[in-house]
């Protein structure tokens, strides 16, 4: 995720988790984007000081300080393995499109973060109304989740509406995809979508505006995160 972060997400949850250190356990934030033909997932770690040593060990197996290729395919091979997408019910196939981490030195302040990308596509399956359901169930160690959707993009892709389970490891949209769904342009999930002047599908109405005023500063937050933790590594430098 590279461009400007001008997204607005649905909840602001996130904004108050990424705003210091994190102390306890992992955290797992996740943003899911509908595109024409393809859902992105985006998910960031964050592992707490209180974790941060069991969690470089699952990164680092040889404990060399270092997480080489192998090591880091291995990793992203376990947290895909507990990743899910639905449509209808149907479990789509996943693919593993990017994937960032902090060096292991910087793991136990707890600003450090993994960042994982996957996307699935919808095939014969990006039109009309549609059931997106995705789901988050890797726990190796103590984990706090959060879940959010992205508002759609693409004309006439709505989301009309959400839900989340109990502890956010699962997202439920209710889409409705449009009938050129297929002849549409396909990218892969950026970092943030342009704000529309609408909010699945709801229109320039009140509640798309107290939506705005609660939840689009999440994003930038994260933003502000990943700036704080690149000043505090040109500092270590210095």
């Amino acid at each position: 995720m590279r461009t400007a972060l001008t997204t607005v997400v649905l909840g602001f949850a996130l904004t108050s988790s990424l705003q210091a250190h994190r102390v306890e356990g992992l955290l797992q934030a996740s943003l899911v984007e509908l595109l024409p033909a393809q859902v992105g997932v985006e998910v960031t770690l964050i592992p707490g000081i209180d974790i941060a040593p069991k969690f470089v060990r699952l990164l680092d197996a040889n404990s060399d300080g270092i997480v080489s290729a192998a090591e880091s395919a291995e990793w992203s091979a376990q947290f895909m393995a507990g990743q899910q997408v639905l449509v209808d019910g149907h479990p789509l196939p996943l693919k593993l499109a990017d994937l960032r981490m902090s060096p292991v030195s910087e793991m136990g302040d707890g600003h450090a973060e993994i960042v994982v990308h996957y996307t699935a596509e919808l095939g014969v399956l990006n039109r009309g109304s549609r059931v997106i359901t995705c789901i988050n169930r890797y726990e190796p160690i103590s984990t706090a989740y959060q879940t959010h959707g992205l508002v759609p993009k693409a004309p006439g892709l709505t989301v009309l509406s959400h839900r989340r389970d109990e502890r956010q490891q699962e997202l439920t949209l209710n889409a409705n995809f449009p009938s050129g769904a297929a002849d549409l342009e396909t990218r892969s999930v950026p970092s943030g979508i342009e704000v529309q002047n609408s909010w699945f599908g709801l229109g320039p109405a009140l509640p798309w505006l107290l939506g705005l005023n609660l939840a689009g500063g999440a994003l930038i937050l994260l933003a502000e995160h990943r700036q704080r933790t690149g000043r505090a590594r040109h500092q270590q430098m210095t």
